[in-house]
């Protein structure tokens, strides 16, 4: 099924695809090698539906590009199916992000058909607030996938920074700031950043998809970032978004471009390197 009709796995309402602005991205040879690294490879992604929006970003991508395209597949689906797949899904509860993990390590521990050759899983903005425990839910998230991969040696597990949110500029955000009082988001944009922060210090030798960073990039290379408590610190990039936290079809391709390089990247890493 096209992801581009993809529904159901959200973080809130989907951003629409028809209020996306942007032009099918130019398929660059990197692109064109890099998908033909990852299309015969077993994947295990389990998101909601920022995650959708990544993969209707790679879904065009490889429409756009010659050879086999990647074989899309639910994770009930791809338990039954041999041979190379991108298997996803979503479990758990938004603003629960403990039960987004234990799904993870659930579907892994579960379904041997599934067999990988990689796997990762990726929390949500809405997971994040500015009263989250930081330092107990990435504990949680760093013991569960140390106890993964001492059992399952075979697979590739991969992490995925937390994305973001777009800052507000409205005029009650920019009073409050004046005021020097608390704007929720920003607040919680911090945290995301401090647990991601932990994954890229704690697995820095692993395989890691830095999505804050790729969201944060404007397609010239600008970041966007903010001052808070005297620290930067990063935020979605205004044009990727329509609703603050989706991606759009420009967010998209330009995201969707940088996991695709990810995965090869990953998939190429020898295996004392995984």
């Amino acid at each position: 099924m096209s992801l581009l009709l993809a529904a159901g796995l959200g973080c809130g309402r989907l951003a629409s695809p028809a209020a996306a602005d942007g032009e099918p991205k130019a398929m660059t040879d990197r692109l064109a090698t890099d998908l033909g690294v990852v299309r015969p490879a077993r994947i295990v992604f389990s998101h909601h539906s920022v995650g959708v929006n990544i993969l209707a970003g790679i879904e065009r991508l490889d429409a756009g590009s010659a050879g086999t395209g990647l074989r899309l597949a639910s994770l009930e689906e791809a338990a039954a199916l041999e041979g190379p797949v991108l298997a996803h899904g979503g479990g758990g509860s938004n603003g629960a992000p403990k039960s987004k993990i234990d799904f993870f390590a659930a579907t892994i521990r579960s379904q041997p058909r599934l067999k990988p050759d990689m796997a990762f899983m990726k929390l949500c903005y809405v997971d994040f607030n500015p009263s989250t425990d930081v330092d107990d839910l990435f504990s949680y998230y760093r013991r569960t996938l140390e106890s993964l991969k001492s059992e399952h040696p075979e697979i590739r597990f991969a992490h995925v920074t937390v994305p973001l949110f777009r800052r507000p500029t409205d005029l009650k955000s920019s009073l409050r700031r004046l005021l020097g009082l608390e704007v929720w988001e920003d607040a919680a944009n911090v945290k995301r950043s401090e647990y991601n922060r932990r994954l890229v210090e704690n697995f820095g030798s692993d395989a890691l998809f830095d999505l804050a960073r790729a969201e944060a990039t404007g397609p010239s290379g600008d970041t966007s970032s903010f001052e808070h408590g005297g620290g930067r610190y990063l935020s979605l990039y205004p044009s990727y978004t329509e609703d603050g936290g989706h991606l759009n079809q420009l967010g998209q391709r330009e995201v969707g471009a940088a996991a695709i390089h990810f995965l090869a990247d990953t998939l190429r890493r020898p295996t004392a390197a995984r």
